[in-house]
């Protein structure tokens, strides 16, 4: 009866551990297509190559296989969040914010 019940525990472990892994891969993916969207949306906007920015950082996030939750112009900066989709049972998706906009280089 031990046994099983180390065994039991010990997959409980590893599920949980697995859990976390993938919840923090999950992040990372939405922190790098947050950071693609953001630099996508304000070269588009520096650039005056696009009159709707948030259709240039929705398809830059559709690209990295993530959803732009939210595209606004703060000042100079373009300020993006956008979400990938986690397959945890307490919680679906995983957003991440990011900025993007000129830096003076002198």
């Amino acid at each position: 009866m031990a046994c099983v019940m180390l065994i039991a525990l010990a997959a409980a472990l590893i599920a949980t551990v697995a859990s976390v892994g993938g919840a923090l891969l999950c992040r990372s993916r939405a922190r790098s297509a947050a950071d693609a969207t953001a630099l996508s949306a304000a070269s588009a906007y520096w650039s005056g190559g696009a009159s709707d920015l948030c259709a240039v950082g929705r398809r830059a996030a559709a690209e990295n296989d993530a959803q732009l939750e939210s595209c606004a112009v703060e000042g100079d900066d373009i300020v993006v969040t956008v979400s990938v989709p986690l397959r945890l049972p307490f919680m679906s998706r995983v957003s991440q914010r990011s900025r993007a906009g000129p830096i003076s280089c002198e």
